[in-house]
């Protein structure tokens, strides 16, 4: 990971917060679709989100769903 996070990944982490608000939990395979992103540039914006605790993975099975830190647990 970068030292500094430049304004794009930002704006990245941004729109990711975003589409979680509004989608409550989202797998990675949504967020690509909804951005534009390839993989590995959405896998490091929730990787980054993660760290600094303002994003949950949760995993089902195979799928792993991605939501806010603080949503109640929907398991």
């Amino acid at each position: 990971m970068p030292r500094r996070q430049t304004d794009k990944i930002y704006e990245r982490k941004g729109q990711v917060l975003e589409f979680l608000k509004s989608h409550g939990e989202i797998t990675t395979s949504e967020l690509i679709q909804l951005t534009g992103l390839s993989h590995s540039q959405v896998f490091y914006i929730l990787k980054l989100l993660e760290r600094d605790n303002l994003i949950k993975e949760v995993k089902r099975g195979k799928i792993a769903y991605w939501r806010l830190q603080n949503t109640p647990n929907a398991d």
